[in-house]
């Protein structure tokens, strides 16, 4: 370790120099070490005293209280003062720090001269005995003084009066002594001094060199904690190592408290052999995948292991313990030549437990038990996935449980809801195992869950034989079975109007599936009878629907029947709201099915985008100019609409016509348009953030291409799309996009805002990984203009 020395302010001695940011702890340490070494000192100094007074006090007893009233005396002052100084040193201050500091000095300046008088006056007196005495203490209060080396001037402050109380005794006397005799002892008392000056210097370097080292040592594991993963620096880790064959050698003690074996048992043995996971091949594996299209992280592990891939947090299961292990590890080459793994790994059995836990609470409706919304969608994308493998076409129907309104009844409640939704399901989940009884090839795959606040949504297989004629006749079925409402304990009967949308797999991915549904059940909501309605794109009902619903759009345009809602985004960090995205909502609207965001293309389409999204900007910057400075209000744009040639002027238009600061304005470029990187979208770019307007790249990761945009437009920040935040807990692969884009960012020296943050575990995987804002109604919900002012002061708390 290299030191540097300075000359010090005061004393004039070279001191260490110690770095600026660790100087504050550098000298809280050395005050905690002078707490533990002063009593030591203090006490040699009230011992002294009394053993001094007692060998005087048959010759002189006047100067033997001289040592006695003055150590003691100084003792109880600088005691009385300066303890209770001490005391609080726990609670650090750079008050604290000076005046014990200081203290110090001045006591040790008063008792040295305290024994700068009594030598003086013992040289005095005639007698070999009392000048050995009083030599004899001198010396022995030298070691004692040396432990307050981390003092700067402490040990001088009382040596050196000693010292020149010892000159001054031999010189007085000299007369009465040989010449010789008295150089003597002036050389010896010179080397004593100044052994006791380079010994206190050295202490005090040797003492800056541990503490030195000890604080980098402590830096260097916080760094080190910072980039090694995460489940290992929290606790309970252990190391790894291969050979060039796959068998374990040198087993680390943690891995073998961990398995609870000897290292004899353990070494020879391959990873997933010894850790009890499943997956291993023999022969170069494929990308074998599960129903979800992921490789499964136990054929992972082996892919990896196999063809010599690193991997990182990596979770696998044990069998048959059930333990879950996450394995980090890196191939290692020297010289060409592969030399086996070296890796990290901890026991995440109960994390895990979580984990799973959380997994199943958010994709059960917490009123029914039932499937929900998240959960329906999931499976219909399964099924997908298997019809492209092969696998029979499925039906998604929609059922919507109107409630009749008879005369002296009032609205449903939660409980009546619930007791209805769990009878229909029954009723429909009968019907769909009475089909499956029928046929072999029949509706043996079923599904249900809740949809909507009265919908149920219900999913099965289509008879290959019956393909045409099985929607309508389940439809009719389905009504059948839900005639005659529920009887309900204690309520009485409630009459249903079930209306039935539904739509058959071939129609697009998962979204479009149930927006096909969700279409054909407004169809048939709108019939007296026969209430249910098939959705086929081929059919004129299909086209007709589509200019219905783009004369609806450009009407709503027109009467500017649309409104803004503001959704809270926290600081990842200390859950404080910083801002509030704008989110448009159609007020009236007959297609309450449609999502806002095929409106916004419909919108596109019929090339009033401009003008819509310049509306919800001043519209957004006039709300936003009433709120606290502290707010900023972030509104979506077409990434099109940055290649006109005065977009930058427009925007700043309307923050002067609403009075809004520019540095409390985000753009969030959508990527539903291609961003064309051309002068025109640079030039923009560069006014607005040259003017302090923040620029967000939005749905990050599943528009066109991110990454080159990040290369070649200065955004200030990334908006990483809720799609990955979802899975992230349970999807190794979400989990990877979701870490490495925070790393990306924290390269590239921008900030990461997290969409779709749902639960209490998302916001504190994205806190401990480094994200630094979130977003999703954990948070809040999209509140009106006039709720802004009571969501602005939560926050998110107890976690």
């Amino acid at each position: 370790m290299a030191f540097r020395f300075r000359y010090g302010r005061h004393s004039g001695a070279l001191t260490p120099q110690v770095p600026a940011h660790l100087q504050s702890t550098f000298r809280w340490r050395q005050l905690r070490t002078l707490k533990l070494l002063l009593p030591v000192h203090l006490l040699a100094q009230a011992v002294s005293a009394p053993v001094v007074a007692l060998g005087m006090w048959s010759l002189d007893r006047r100067l033997a209280v001289v040592p006695l009233l003055g150590v003691w005396g100084a003792l109880l002052v600088w005691i009385l003062a300066i303890q209770p100084r001490i005391q609080k040193l726990r609670d650090y201050s750079w008050a604290d720090d000076h005046s014990v500091r200081q203290g110090l000095r001045y006591l040790n300046g008063v008792l040295g001269t305290v024994w700068f008088v009594f030598i003086i006056l013992a040289f005095r007196l005639h007698g070999e005995d009392v000048h050995v005495l009083t030599i004899g203490v001198c010396a022995g209060l030298m070691a004692p003084l040396l432990l307050c080396a981390p003092v700067t001037g402490a040990v001088e402050a009382m040596m050196i009066p000693i010292v020149a109380g010892m000159y001054g005794a031999l010189l007085e006397g000299c007369l009465h002594r040989s010449v010789l005799f008295t150089a003597s002892f002036i050389l010896e008392v010179t080397v004593c001094g100044l052994f006791v000056a380079g010994v206190s210097r050295l202490v005090n370097v040797l003492l800056w060199r541990m503490q030195m080292t000890r604080l980098k040592e402590r830096e260097q594991a916080e760094i080190l904690s910072l980039l090694m993963p995460r489940s290992v620096s929290q606790g309970g880790g252990w190391l790894w190592e291969t050979d060039e064959a796959g068998r374990l050698r040198n087993p680390s003690a943690g891995l073998c408290r961990t398995l609870e074996r000897g290292e004899a048992d353990i070494a020879g043995q391959s990873l997933q052999g010894a850790l009890g996971v499943p997956g291993t091949v023999s022969e170069p594996p494929v990308l074998r995948a599960d129903l979800s299209g992921a490789m499964s992280p136990e054929l992972h592990l082996a892919h990896c292991l196999n063809n010599r891939l690193a991997f990182r947090e990596l979770a696998v299961r044990s069998v048959p313990e059930g333990r879950w292990w996450m394995l980090t590890g890196q191939p290692v080459f020297r010289a060409g030549v592969f030399q086996g793994y070296r890796g990290v790994g901890t026991d995440v059995t109960t994390m895990q437990a979580m984990r799973d836990r959380h997994f199943h609470r958010v994709r059960v409706d917490g009123l029914t038990g039932l499937p929900n919304r998240l959960s329906c969608l999931e499976h219909v994308q399964r099924r997908l996935l298997e019809t492209t493998r092969g696998k029979q076409d499925f039906v998604l129907a929609l059922v919507s449980l109107d409630v009749s309104e008879p005369k002296g009844r009032h609205d449903v409640n939660a409980e009546e809801t619930a007791y209805v939704l769990q009878v229909s399901a029954s009723r429909l989940g009968g019907l769909l195992e009475k089909y499956r009884s029928k046929d072999r090839n029949g509706a043996g795959n079923r599904f249900v869950a809740r949809h909507g606040a009265m919908d149920l949504a219900i999913v099965t297989d289509m008879p290959v034989e019956e393909k045409h004629r099985f929607p309508e006749a389940l439809a009719l079925e389905m009504l059948s079975v839900l005639d005659g409402g529920v009887t309900v304990p204690g309520a009485g009967a409630i009459e249903l109007e079930p209306a039935i949308g539904m739509a058959v797999s071939g129609v697009g991915n998962g979204d479009a599936l149930v927006e096909a549904a969700e279409t054909a059940l407004k169809d048939a909501r709108r019939e007296r009878v026969g209430r249910y309605s098939i959705f086929d794109p081929c059919d004129d009902l299909a086209d007709s629907r589509q200019k219905n619903m783009f004369q609806d759009v450009h009407q709503a345009l027109r009467m500017k029947a649309f409104a803004l809602v503001y959704q809270p985004i926290a600081s990842a960090r200390t859950g404080q709201t910083v801002g509030f995205e704008a989110l448009c909502r159609w007020k009236g609207s007959a297609h309450g099915h449609l999502s806002i965001e095929k409106v916004i293309d419909m919108i596109i389409e019929a090339g009033n985008g401009l003008e819509f999204d310049f509306w919800v900007l001043e519209t957004a910057c006039r709300a936003a100019r009433r709120w606290p400075v502290s707010l900023w209000v972030s509104v979506n744009m077409t990434a099109t609409h940055f290649s006109l040639p005065d977009i930058a002027d427009r925007i700043f238009s309307v923050l002067e016509r609403t009075g809004l600061a520019p540095q409390r304005l985000q753009v969030e470029v959508t990527e539903t348009r291609a961003l064309e990187a051309g002068p025109l979208a640079y030039h923009a770019f560069r006014e607005l953030e040259h003017r302090g307007v923040r620029i967000a790249l939005d749905d990050f990761g599943k528009g066109f291409s991110a990454l080159m945009y990040l290369r070649q437009f200065s955004f200030s920040k990334i908006k990483l799309d809720a799609v990955f935040i979802q899975d992230m807990l349970q999807d190794a692969r979400s989990a990877a996009v979701v870490r490495n884009v925070i790393g990306l960012a924290t390269d590239l020296g921008i900030a990461v805002t997290a969409e779709g943050v749902s639960s209490p575990e998302h916001y504190r995987h994205l806190q401990e990984h480094g994200c630094t804002e979130v977003q999703g109604f954990f948070l809040g919900p999209p509140v009106p203009e006039e709720d802004v002012p009571l969501c602005r002061r939560r926050k998110v708390e107890g976690l």
